[in-house]
């Protein structure tokens, strides 16, 4: 009877906790299946809401789209293409045209030759691919224009107002500079403009001429930006920090101007160098215990300074170096400043020659 009483015991033990077992699987299984249906809803609602925002954000860029685009309006350019000047009023012996505004005109292809214009206003007007040959052009406007692959060869310009031009591989003569803009910050946009001109059609001899009239242009201009009461100046660079950094890009343009013409004089190159020496002598007349006459200042500056300066050792009679009384500093100044300048004088060589 014990027996089966125990027996009963254990198997009533066992039911119970499979009974707790498949409760507990349930109760797991359950929440689960309730967290995943969390986590889906949740994350749903994340990108439902970041549609939203970005329907909302392509609404407010289309609308900003077309309130921009109602602040435009068109410039009715009218456009000229493949036709020539015509007219039958001559004067001198060359038909002219004057007193007519072309102002805002799309010019392509159009031919005039031998052929006068006069007072007349070619303002914001683009020439495209014009053939303009020995054409001349007297007291013309030609503000905010445009010239691409034009043919101005022979042209002549007289009193005619190129502010804001821009010209494209373009033959033009050289004397278009006598009508450059009078303001500096005008004239070197004008010559850097032609500058970059003459360099595309290959003509570096009127590209170097530009390039000095930019640079004496740049100079003024930078001067005038620091220094001018003038009210445009105190209008765009007012204020010290302005003023200041003007200051600093003027005194850097003088500098290099000084030394190497802005990378377009090697006179100016060896003049800095022979400036080297003549100080490095005076130096060595002051420093050293040599007694210097006539002869030897002579020979010291056009020998030993140089000598010494590209790095031969220049040794006196008892056979000791000449300049060891040299500081190490101003050895290691002289090394930087040969360096400097041999890096220079490449750099012109290259640009000269590298045109032909």
């Amino acid at each position: 009877m014990a027996k089966k009483k125990k027996i009963k015991v254990d198997n009533f033990k066992n039911n119970t906790e499979n009974t707790s077992k498949q409760e507990k699987i349930s109760c797991c299984n359950f929440d689960k299946e309730a967290i995943i249906d969390i986590i889906i809803q949740k994350l749903n609602k994340q990108e439902d809401e970041k549609r939203r925002q970005e329907d909302e954000k392509r609404k407010q860029e289309d609308e900003r789209r077309k309130h921009a685009e109602q602040k435009f309006k068109p410039t009715n350019r009218k456009e000229i293409k493949d036709f020539m000047f015509y007219t039958s009023d001559k004067k001198n012996g060359i038909y002219f045209i004057q007193n007519i505004q072309y102002v805002n005109y799309l010019l392509v292809r159009c031919v005039a030759t031998n052929f006068l214009f006069e007072n007349i206003d070619f303002s914001k007007t683009i020439f495209d691919s014009c053939y303009l040959k020995d054409c001349r052009f007297i007291n013309c406007k030609f503000e905010g224009a445009k010239f691409i692959n034009c043919n101005l060869q022979g042209s002549y310009f007289e009193l005619c107002n190129f502010d804001y031009v821009i010209f494209e591989k373009t033959f033009v003569d050289d004397e278009i500079f006598e009508c450059a803009p009078k303001k500096d910050n005008l004239k070197y946009k004008f010559a850097r403009s032609l500058k970059l001109n003459y360099a595309s059609i290959g003509d570096y001899i009127k590209a170097s001429k530009a390039v000095s009239i930019e640079l004496d242009a740049t100079k003024s201009h930078l001067k005038d930006s620091w220094l001018s009461g003038d009210e445009w100046y105190k209008k765009k660079y007012g204020g010290i920090k302005r003023r200041t950094e003007q200051f600093i890009k003027w005194c850097k343009v003088c500098a290099l101007d000084f030394v190497w013409g802005n990378g377009e004089s090697l006179k100016r190159l060896i003049r800095f160098n022979i400036i080297i020496f003549f100080i490095l002598t005076l130096v060595d007349a002051t420093i050293s215990k040599n007694k210097y006459g006539f002869f030897e200042f002579i020979n010291t500056f056009l020998i030993k300074v140089p000598c010494q300066y590209l790095g031969i050792t220049v040794k006196n009679e008892s056979n000791i170096e000449y300049f060891s009384y040299y500081p190490n500093s101003l050895n290691l100044f002289l090394i930087i400043v040969r360096m400097i300048s041999f890096g220079l004088l490449m750099s012109i060589i290259i640009k000269k020659y590298n045109r032909r």
